[in-house]
């Protein structure tokens, strides 16, 4: 496994984790919205991003909210972003982040962490599964 160093996001990361995002989602989003986003969610103690720098270079992040559910009486860590660029792939990055997020999450008193993925990522689903995580929700969306 290369040297992957973690380090906190910070205002100067923007583009490059907006390339990640764009990465992750396969589409290209309104950078000034993005920006404006990206700096109000730094400053939201309950949120937390993660780089991934191998070479000088930011290859992988992952975004960890940390929210008190009333229907767990607990806090859970919900992993809102988590990517790994193409080229870095397979070298054990986002076990890394994940393991980072599921650190940071117990030490906070998390009862657990949950994510979502698109049903279409398959080799995401395949990769959570390895890590550890059961598929034991449905998640529905509506465009509004």
């Amino acid at each position: 496994m290369p040297d992957c160093q973690l380090r906190p996001a910070t205002p100067d990361d923007a583009s490059a984790v907006y390339g990640l995002i764009c990465e992750l989602k396969q589409s290209e989003f309104d950078r000034q919205a993005f920006h404006a986003g990206f700096l109000a969610n730094l400053q939201d103690r309950n949120m937390h991003y993660q780089l991934a720098v191998l070479d000088g270079t930011i290859i992988g992040m992952i975004g960890l909210h940390m929210q008190f559910h009333l229907h767990h009486a607990r806090w859970i860590g919900e992993i809102q972003e988590l990517v790994v660029m193409p080229q870095a792939r397979s070298l054990g990055i986002g076990s890394q982040l994940l393991a980072w997020a599921e650190d940071y999450a117990r030490h906070a008193g998390a009862e657990l962490t949950e994510l979502s993925t698109s049903v279409k990522r398959t080799n995401a689903h395949r990769f959570y599964v390895r890590e550890g995580y059961a598929q034991s929700h449905f998640r529905f969306t509506k465009p509004l």
